[in-house]
C-alpha cells in the first residue's frame, strides 16, 4: 500500500449477487487494520467485494478554508444541512445532529403515515372508515397512522399539540406542502385571512360535548371541493378543524374528547356534516399530480424483463436503495422528469391537477385546483420548495470541487420520534451517491478509543476520530435494549445521558481536530472568557437579531491579540433560544484550554420565534407614569442613594424622573425608581404597571426583542387585541419564511439574518478569513 494511506481513503465496490451493476456503497461498521491488511464490515447482502483507493491518497493538494463548521441540533440540524450546502462555500464542515436531513423521506413518512391510514373512496369500507396501514419498511421507523402519532418525552413533550404547531411552523417556514393555495403559502384553498384572526373557541365551537354547547362556527366549503382519495364528486363538505393533545395516552386520537386547537393548514372531508372532524374523517393531503414512481424506463420492476422476486428483484438495475443505489429512479420518492432522465424522457404522470381529478375548477378559475391540463407534471409549489432545500439534494449538484471539500458528521437514534436516524440514511446515501467516502457506524461504543462509557478527549489519544472516513454517520442506540433502557432515552431524540454527551463531544473533537494550524497552546487557569447573549441590527430580516456567543480561553489576553480563530456555529433544537445553548461553551472551554482541541469561537444563533421576554413590569420603563418601575424582585438592591458608592454590583444611583429622590438601578434601564411592588408584585411576567388588562400587542413593549413594537411588529398581524408579537409558533426552521402569522406572503428572512450573522462576526471579533492552505488528501 502506498505511504500515507490512511483508513478513510478506502472505498468499497459491490458486484451484488441479486443485482445488475456495480454497487460503491458506504462501508458499515467497518475495522480496518492496514498493517495486518484486513477489513471487516457489515452488508445487507452477499457477493463480490474489492476494496479501493484513489491514486493521490495521502498527497498534498491545494484545498481552500473557510474556517467554519455549522452544526445543529434536531430542528437547527435539518437547518445546519441546508445552509452548509446552499451556501457551501462559507463553510468547511457541516455537522447535524439528528434533524430533518432528507426531506424526500420525511415528507413520504409525515404523508404517508402522520396523515394516513383512513380509507379511500375506492375502498370497500369507503370514506369515513378507517383501514389502517401495512407495518413500515424502512428500518427503525415508527408505525404512526393519523389517530396514533408516536409520543414520547425525550427531548421534548411532543404531543399532539407539538405535532400541530410543528406542522404549522413548517408552512411558515416553507409553505403549505399538502395543499395549495394562490393566495397564500400558509391557508389551505378558500380559507380568508380573517379565519386566522378569529378567537380558539370560535373556530373550534364544533369540538364542544354535551349541552349548552354554542352553535358550531367551522369554516365550511358546502360543495366543490374535489380529492380523488376522499371526495372524488367534491359532493362532501370540506372543513378546517381542530386537533392537539387530548389525554392519555398521549399522542393517540381521542374522538370523545373536545380538541382546542385550530390546525389551520389542513382541511378534513366532513362525511357526517357535524362541523368537526371525527375519528375517521380522513385530511386531505394533495402533495403532487398523480404519478408512477417506477423510474426513467416507465416500467415496474415487476414488469421488467427477467424479473424474478428472489434472484432479480431489479434487472434494470433502477430502484432506488439508499445504500446501494441512491442515484436510483424507481421508487424514490421524488417524481424524475428530464432533468434526471433526459429530454422528453419523465415517470408516467396524469396532468389532472393536485386534486387528483380531472376536469375540476382550477384556482385562477374560483375551484381548489392547480396545474391540470398544463402539459407538465405539477408539484404543489410549497412541497417543492421543500426539495429545494433539502441538504442532500443540493449536495448532488454542488461543483465537483465543494462536494470533494465538504464534510459531514450527522448523527441520528434509532428510537427518534422523528426518525433522524432513518431520515439521515438517506442523506448519507445522497453523499455517497454524489462521490463522498461514507462511514455509518451503528452505536457509539464502536468509535470510541476506550471502553469507557462516555467519551473525554485525552492528550494521549489525539483526533481520534479523523479517520473514520470523510463523512460520518452514528447511529445511536441499541437495537436490543430493555424496556428499562429505553424508558432511559436509548436511541431516542436525545437520548440516555451518555449517549446525549457522546453526541456533543464526539462532534466537536471531530470539528476541531479537521482544520490545520489551530491553536492548541495551553491556557493555565483561571482563564478569562465570555458566555453572553448579543444583539445586532441584521439588514436582511430588518429587524433586530440575536445569538449567543463563547469566545474561547485566552481571546482577551494581550499576548493574543492577533490571533484570529476559527467559528462554530451550533443551531438549537425546536423550542429553545441561543441563551440555553452557550452554557456548552463552559464545558468545551476546559477542552481548549488544555490543547486538546483548538481554540475556537462558539456561536449560538437565534432559532425561537414564538417566545415574549420583555413586559411591562420587567421593561425599565416607567410605563404608567407613576415614578415606579417594574417587578420589585430586586427590591433589597433597588434602594434610595446618594451616590454609585451606595449600590451594589452594576447598579448606579440616578435620579428618579418624577422627582422621588436618587435610586439604584440597572444601568440600561430607561427610567430609574423604586419597585412598581403593588401591582407588579415580584411577576417580571406582569403585562401591567397600572393594573389595567392590556395585550402583547397594546402594551407599548417589545415583547420578543425584536427592535418592533405591537402593530409595527408583523407578528401582530395589525390588531391590536393580538396577544402576541411573534412571528411563529416556536421554531424558525432558520430559513426564509414564505409566510407571515396571518398566511399571507412574505414573512421575516431568517436565512438571510443567518447571512448577516456571519457579516457581524467578521466585523466585530477575530474570526480566521478564507484562505488555500496545502494539506495531505
Amino acid at each position: 500500500l502506498p505511504d500515507g494511506l490512511r483508513p478513510d481513503h478506502l472505498r468499497l465496490f459491490w458486484q451484488p449477487d441479486r443485482y445488475p451493476g456495480t454497487a460503491e456503497p458506504p462501508l458499515v461498521n467497518p475495522v480496518i487494520d492496514l498493517r495486518a491488511g484486513t477489513v471487516t464490515f457489515d452488508t445487507p447482502g452477499l457477493g463480490a467485494f474489492q476494496l479501493g483507493y484513489p491514486p493521490d491518497a495521502g498527497q498534498p493538494i491545494q484545498r481552500r478554508l473557510t474556517w467554519r463548521t455549522i452544526t445543529g441540533i434536531s430542528m437547527g440540524a435539518g437547518a445546519a444541512m441546508y445552509l452548509g450546502t446552499r451556501y457551501a462555500d462559507q463553510f468547511d464542515y457541516i455537522a447535524p445532529l439528528g434533524g430533518p436531513t432528507d426531506w424526500p423521506y420525511l415528507m413520504r413518512y409525515i404523508r404517508g403515515r402522520l396523515l394516513g391510514g383512513f380509507c379511500t373512496a375506492d375502498s370497500p369500507e369507503g370514506v369515513g372508515s378507517w383501514c389502517g396501514l401495512p407495518a413500515p419498511t424502512e428500518p427503525y421507523e415508527h408505525d404512526s397512522t393519523y389517530l396514533d402519532w408516536f409520543f414520547a418525552d425525550n427531548g421534548g413533550r411532543f404531543d399532539r399539540e407539538e405535532y400541530v404547531q410543528i406542522f404549522q411552523d413548517l408552512a411558515y417556514a416553507y409553505g403549505n406542502p399538502f395543499l395549495y393555495n394562490d393566495q397564500s403559502p400558509y391557508r389551505p384553498p378558500g380559507m380568508p385571512r380573517d379565519e386566522l384572526l378569529r378567537p380558539k373557541a370560535e373556530r373550534c365551537a364544533a369540538e364542544c360535548r354535551g349541552d349548552n354547547c354554542p352553535a358550531p362556527a367551522t369554516f365550511t366549503i358546502a360543495t366543490g371541493f374535489y380529492d380523488d382519495e376522499y371526495n372524488p364528486d367534491g359532493a362532501l363538505p370540506v372543513i378546517g378543524y381542530c386537533d392537539g393533545e387530548d389525554g392519555e395516552p398521549l399522542g393517540v386520537f381521542d374522538d370523545a374528547v373536545p380538541h382546542r386547537d385550530p390546525v389551520e393548514v389542513l382541511l378534513a372531508v366532513d362525511v357526517n356534516g357535524n362541523g368537526r372532524r371525527d375519528a375517521n374523517e380522513p385530511v386531505l393531503r394533495n402533495a403532487f399530480e398523480p404519478y408512477a414512481d417506477v423510474g426513467c424506463d416507465g416500467v415496474p420492476s415487476s414488469l421488467e424483463d427477467g424479473y424474478d422476486p428472489i434472484t432479480a428483484p431489479d434487472p434494470a438495475g433502477d430502484d432506488y436503495d439508499w445504500y446501494r443505489n441512491p442515484r436510483g429512479t424507481e421508487g424514490n420518492w421524488l417524481f424524475d422528469g428530464a432533468d434526471r432522465c433526459g429530454a422528453g424522457i419523465t415517470e408516467p404522470y396524469e396532468d389532472v391537477g393536485l386534486d387528483g381529478v380531472p376536469d375540476t375548477p382550477q384556482l385562477a378559475d374560483g375551484g381548489y385546483d392547480f396545474g391540470e391540463g398544463n402539459g407538465r407534471f405539477d408539484l404543489n409549489p410549497n412541497f417543492a420548495r421543500f426539495l429545494e432545500r433539502s441538504g442532500g439534494l443540493i449536495f448532488q449538484d454542488l461543483p465537483a470541487a465543494d462536494r470533494e471539500r465538504l464534510r459531514v458528521w450527522a448523527d441520528g437514534g434509532i428510537r427518534d420520534i422523528f426518525n433522524f436516524a432513518t431520515a439521515t440514511n438517506h442523506l448519507m446515501g445522497r453523499l455517497q451517491g454524489a462521490g463522498q467516502n461514507v462511514r455509518v457506524y451503528d452505536r457509539f461504543p464502536s468509535i470510541l478509543p476506550t471502553d469507557d462509557e462516555v467519551f473525554v478527549p485525552a492528550l494521549a489519544t489525539p483526533d481520534p476520530f479523523g479517520q473514520l472516513g470523510q463523512s460520518v454517520f452514528v447511529r445511536y442506540g441499541d437495537p436490543e435494549a430493555d424496556a428499562l433502557a429505553i424508558d432511559m432515552g436509548d436511541g431516542a431524540h436525545v437520548g440516555t445521558v451518555p449517549q446525549a454527551i457522546n453526541r456533543f463531544i464526539t462532534m466537536f473533537d471531530w470539528v476541531h481536530n479537521r482544520w490545520p494550524e489551530g491553536d492548541h497552546a495551553p491556557v493555565p487557569p483561571p482563564f478569562e472568557r465570555e458566555d453572553t447573549v448579543v444583539f445586532f441590527h441584521s439588514e436582511r430580516l430588518g429587524k433586530t437579531y440575536r445569538y449567543g456567543l463563547s469566545l474561547p480561553p485566552g481571546y482577551g489576553r494581550a499576548e493574543n491579540a492577533d490571533v484570529r480563530y476559527p467559528v462554530v456555529l451550533l443551531l438549537h433544537g425546536y423550542g429553545q433560544g441561543p441563551e440555553d445553548l452557550p452554557v456548552a461553551g463552559t464545558l468545551l472551554a476546559g477542552f481548549m484550554a488544555n490543547g486538546n482541541w483548538q481554540k475556537s469561537i462558539l456561536v449560538y444563533p437565534e432559532g425561537f420565534c414564538g417566545d415574549s421576554d420583555a413586559y411591562q413590569c420587567n421593561d425599565g420603563v416607567d410605563n404608567d407614569g407613576d415614578g415606579l418601575v417594574d417587578a420589585g424582585n430586586d427590591r433589597l438592591r433597588r434602594r434610595a442613594c446618594e451616590d454609585d458608592g451606595d449600590c451594589n454590583g452594576d447598579y448606579t444611583c440616578r435620579e428618579n424622573h418624577m422627582g422621588l429622590g436618587r435610586f439604584c438601578c440597572p444601568p440600561d434601564w430607561t427610567h430609574c425608581g423604586p419597585p412598581e411592588q403593588e401591582v407588579c408584585g415580584n411577576r417580571q411576567s406582569g403585562r401591567s404597571e397600572s393594573g389595567e388588562p392590556v395585550t402583547l400587542c397594546s402594551d407599548g413593549v417589545d415583547n420578543d426583542l425584536d427592535g418592533r413594537t405591537d402593530l409595527d411588529d408583523q407578528g401582530c398581524m395589525g390588531r391590536p387585541e393580538q396577544d402576541t408579537e411573534a412571528d411563529c409558533k416556536q421554531g424558525s426552521f432558520y430559513t426564509t419564511h414564505v409566510a407571515g402569522r396571518d398566511g399571507e406572503a412574505g414573512g421575516p428572512d431568517f436565512e438571510g439574518a443567518m447571512l448577516d450573522l456571519l457579516e457581524h462576526l467578521d466585523a466585530h471579533y477575530r474570526t480566521r478569513r478564507p484562505e488555500t492552505v496545502t494539506i495531505r488528501r
